[in-house]
């Protein structure tokens, strides 16, 4: 039906690229003060902030594809496929609704009021996809996410591949897929077992 659409936040990638900055300047400045022992103790604290930041701000994102939408949160990763899925709704931040219950996506907040009556013209409808390939987005909001989500549903009924799939799904058990971010959370695990360790022993 069409290329998959990959949604992040530009901000939350500009935030974390440039906590990793900061991070950086700030181990070399200890480095410089007080010499690479200083610099080795700091370092566990630096990383500790960047995986953090990044774990919230440049990790979490969207896919929406042919076969599945993936919602990467901070903690775990949701694959929804399409026999399960039923809805999106608009809160706080875009929730999809599936037949193994709700997947809030963190990645997708909702617009501003503000942003919204900038616009006026309400959110666009999304543009013709190529055949293949990836599309990325740097704007991950409800509004945007849910109406790409949405059209690719709709494309899916449209062209008939969705027929009868629920009862399939239904039949064969087929559910949402979680996954927990074992790797990242055993990072910071680690991260803040060495920091503290390096402020208590001063």
């Amino acid at each position: 039906m069409g290329a998959t659409q990959e949604f992040t936040s530009g901000y939350g990638r500009g935030l974390t690229a440039a906590v990793a900055v900061v991070a950086l300047v700030a181990v070399v400045a200890v480095g410089v003060e007080d010499g690479a022992g200083g610099a080795l103790r700091a370092l566990p604290l630096a990383a500790l902030v960047v995986a953090v930041v990044g774990a919230l701000f440049w990790a979490p994102g969207v896919e929406v594809s042919d076969g599945e939408v993936v919602v990467r949160n901070v903690l775990r990763t949701v694959r929804v496929p399409w026999p399960t899925f039923r809805e999106v709704e608009y809160g706080w931040s875009l929730v999809v609704r599936t037949t193994g219950g709700d997947v809030t996506v963190f990645a997708a907040p909702r617009e501003s009021g503000t942003a919204r009556r900038v616009r006026r013209g309400g959110t666009p409808p999304p543009a013709a996809l190529p055949a293949e390939g990836t599309v990325r987005s740097l704007r991950a909001t409800a509004e945007t996410v849910g109406a790409a989500i949405e059209a690719r549903h709709d494309a899916l009924v449209r062209a008939g591949h969705l027929d009868g799939a629920q009862r399939v799904a239904a039949a064969q058990g087929l559910a949402p897929a979680r996954r927990v971010h074992v790797v990242t959370v055993g990072a910071v695990a680690v991260l803040t077992a060495l920091s503290v360790a390096v402020l208590v022993t001063g």
